[in-house]
């Protein structure tokens, strides 16, 4: 692709400028369609008077303007210029506007598509809104992102598609007993060029693009299958799957999900985040009641990390809530920390469900959370998420300890809990 600066220099410099009125969507739902839809064709009609404009016109959404740019001209002040010119009232059926607006704007490069063109730009508007801007031009960089995450999409597409993802395992385990109970599944990455990518980088990208069923179709699956191969080793765990937010208020979420559970062996769990009844609060209810009814346990995961409520807890049919690892890390250093993390465990036991503490990375962590009644403990002072070979020797070695006489960790673990009580 030809860089700009690489033209004959009286080529003529094409900027595609997308105008975005801030709160338009409250301002819809406020004024009515008709009048919103009118304001924009208005805005497009006074830029498309401007020396320069080749097009204006208005979407659903934004104003879209073609500028044709004479060479060396300052982009920012042709476009400071576009936005003077609806800074001043609009009259709609006698209302008058005063118009708030941001404006994202992209360089036309020869040979590129309007799609991609649209996409530089639409990124740009995105940046103005988040740093608060009039305006927001692309930048070089903007074309490298772009262009690698339309690549990092379709590796993913690829890596669920072709079987190339990993399942790693974290076990959950019982307090009083020290022995697992349960296993939390874990997608990984192992990508060809860039090595092993962690899920942050993957997962948010799945929800934004859809790709996230066919990512948890793919992780469920695999779940069963590893679940029936530890069984036949003689090790029979529940397993427990996290369910995107995004996923929970779709309509075909329950019954296309139970569809894959017609080749389940054991007991397999989703954990859901507080959040993930936002979108759709009825829908997702719903959705969740039908798993449930199913026997499909459920769990509330990273409790304490959004906006939590009694009526919250009461109206979901969950069975066990995880407390986000961020009050667990807290817990020998802090003073509010204990006393949140107790009663919380309190609350839990009230409304009849487990309590499954994250992020247990010390041993101090551990002896006190015994000391409160938690009933699971997870983190990597027990162990890391293991992929399936290591997992199984895990299991393998916990099985032929699980008669041996107590360690020395032990015996300095029951003596903190006894300096504790």
């Amino acid at each position: 692709m030809v860089s700009p600066a690489t033209l004959p220099p009286n080529t003529e410099r094409r900027v595609l400028a997308l105008i975005e009125i801030v709160r338009f969507e409250v301002l819809k739902r406020t004024v009515g369609y008709a009048s919103a839809t009118n304001l924009l064709l208005t805005v497009a009609e006074k830029v498309s008077d401007l020396p320069g404009c080749i097009s204006a016109r208005g979407d659903r959404h934004y104003v879209e303007v073609m500028l044709a740019c004479t060479p060396g001209a300052d982009l920012r002040a042709e476009l400071h210029a576009v936005a003077g010119a609806i800074s001043g009232p609009i009259d709609i059926g006698g209302y008058e506007f005063s118009l708030c607006v941001r404006m994202g704007a992209a360089e036309a490069h020869p040979y590129e598509d309007m799609a991609a063109l649209f996409g530089r730009a639409e990124s740009a508007l995105a940046r103005a809104n988040e740093q608060h801007k009039l305006i927001a031009i692309a930048l070089p960089e903007d074309e490298s992102a772009f262009a690698s995450r339309l690549t990092f999409m379709c590796g993913l597409q690829k890596a669920i598609r072709e079987d190339e993802l990993e399942l790693h395992y974290q076990p959950k385990i019982r307090a009083r007993s020290g022995k697992t109970a349960a296993l939390e599944a874990l997608v990984r990455w192992n990508h060809p060029t860039e090595g092993m990518i962690p899920p942050d980088r993957f997962i948010g990208l799945a929800e934004e693009t859809g790709d996230i069923t066919k990512l948890t179709e793919w992780v469920i699956r695999r779940a069963i299958a590893d679940q029936g191969r530890l069984l036949k080793l003689g090790h029979k765990l529940p397993i427990d799957v996290n369910i995107s937010g995004v996923m929970i208020a779709d309509p075909n979420f329950a019954w296309d999900t139970l569809m894959l559970f017609t080749a389940v062996q054991g007991d397999i769990g989703f954990e859901i985040t507080e959040t993930a009844m936002i979108a759709d609060p009825a829908r997702a209810l719903e959705n969740l009641r039908t798993i449930a009814d199913a026997g499909i346990k459920l769990a509330i995961d990273d409790y304490g990390s959004g906006f939590s409520s009694l009526a919250y807890l009461q109206q979901l049919p969950v069975s066990e809530l995880k407390i986000d690892k961020i009050f667990i890390s807290r817990l020998a250093s802090g003073q509010r920390d204990p006393l949140l993390v107790r009663s919380t465990i309190e609350l839990a036991h009230a409304l009849e469900m487990e309590v499954t503490a994250e992020g247990v990375d010390s041993p101090e962590a551990l002896a006190l959370l015994q000391v409160m009644g938690c009933d699971m403990l997870q983190g990597f002072h027990l162990s890391r998420p293991l992929p399936f070979d290591r997992l199984v020797t895990y299991l393998e070695s916990e099985s032929a300890n699980a008669s041996a006489p107590m360690t020395t960790s032990h015996q300095l673990l029951r003596g903190r809990l006894a300096r504790a009580r």
